[in-house]
């Protein structure tokens, strides 16, 4: 298993620890030698200072960890994070000390940490449940968008 260079070269590339597999389309893998659980980081840069980091697949035990050194690498460097969790399947609570913790990094380093608009029900709900949704703001600088898209329902008058 081989995992990628988090370097600061700030091209598009995947975090991931690639598991041989005799199927060709094969998901890329972190942190688990359950080759039936994928999960992907994928960091794509934006304008004026932010990253994108894009989430796929099952954000666990296994997957957690890596989420967290690819954000706090982007911190270190000074970027602010648009995390894109809209590709996530499943969420535990490994993954939910996840986020606590960038939000912790992320105000420790002064940079800002927030959730794109495409936020899926399921982890926008077990944030609202475990109170942790007031701490990520969703979206970039405007507050009701981002380059995902306007959010959905936006603040009564």
């Amino acid at each position: 298993m081989v995992l990628s260079d988090l370097g600061r070269s700030h091209k598009n590339h995947e975090v991931a620890v690639s598991f041989p597999s005799n199927q060709p389309n094969n998901l890329s893998h972190l942190g688990d030698d359950d080759a039936g659980t994928p999960f992907a980081v994928q960091l794509e840069p934006m304008p004026d200072g932010w990253v994108r980091v894009r989430v796929q697949g099952e954000l666990a035990l296994a997957s957690s960890s890596t989420l967290e050194r690819a954000v706090e690498s982007e911190l270190r460097a000074n970027s602010h994070v648009l995390l894109d969790l809209s590709q996530i399947e499943f969420i535990d609570s490994a993954g939910l000390r996840a986020m606590t913790a960038l939000v912790r990094m992320a105000k420790a380093s002064g940079c800002k940490l927030r959730l794109s608009t495409d936020l899926p029900a399921h982890v926008r709900r077990l944030m609202e449940i475990v109170g942790l949704l007031p701490f990520v703001p969703i979206g970039v600088d405007d507050p009701w968008t981002d380059s995902s898209g306007p959010l959905a329902d936006p603040p009564p008058a």
